[in-house]
């Protein structure tokens, strides 16, 4: 497994983050405590590129095979499986695997899609709308005079040139979760074979 293009991925997801963070502290820009509307979406696709860190994660923690699992259990097209609910509060929950999360999940209502122009402009999530409507012109307002946020396309371009055989055909994330564990599982299995164990690191 190609190293520098997991690192790659990794250092992404990185300015990824500092751009959102950037975003929120200029603008007021939050979700509402608790919220995870968004992950009940049972159509979130990803690449099975952005699922290797997170594959190569649960291989070392020895709970791949449990996922893999899980996965069978449950519809690939359906909600992600790391998806915990809140029982109490309908819209609430929380994801488990948080800081291994895809691209999508990172950049969702905290970054812009560029209209027919060209012109970048938040893709506000309705959530936000309905209960910060004050914050979401706000950081409107800030893309619009210049405020640099992550894009879209421009993040989904740069993955697929890192590899572009694992980063441009999109799965349902479950899918995606399944191919990058089998993925990982089965270079670790060559690199077993080939009394090679750092194949996979």
């Amino acid at each position: 497994m190609n190293r520098d293009v997991l690192k790659q991925v990794t250092d992404l997801y990185d300015r990824i983050d500092e751009q959102t963070a950037s975003l929120q502290r200029a603008t007021g820009l939050h979700c509402p405590s608790g919220c995870g509307k968004c992950c009940e979406n049972p159509e979130v696709e990803t690449t099975v590129l952005e699922m290797l860190p997170l594959a190569l994660e649960l291989w070392r923690r020895g709970e791949a095979s449990a996922w893999l699992d899980r996965v069978a259990q449950v519809n690939e097209c359906g909600p992600c499986v790391f998806y915990s609910p809140d029982p109490f509060i309908p819209g609430n929950g929380r994801c488990s695997v948080y800081p291994w999360r895809p691209s999508l999940c990172r950049l969702f209502a905290f970054a812009t899609v560029n209209d027919k122009q060209g012109t970048p402009q938040l893709a506000a999530c309705v959530r936000h709308k309905a209960t910060i409507p004050e914050e979401v012109d706000r950081a409107k307002s800030a893309i619009a005079a210049g405020l640099d946020a992550a894009n879209f396309s421009h993040i989904s371009t740069q993955i697929a040139n890192l590899d572009p055989s694992l980063g441009i055909e999109r799965f349902p994330i479950n899918q995606a979760l399944k191919l990058a564990l089998q993925r990982v599982g089965l270079i670790a299995q060559l690199a077993l074979e080939d009394g090679d164990g750092d194949r996979v690191a």
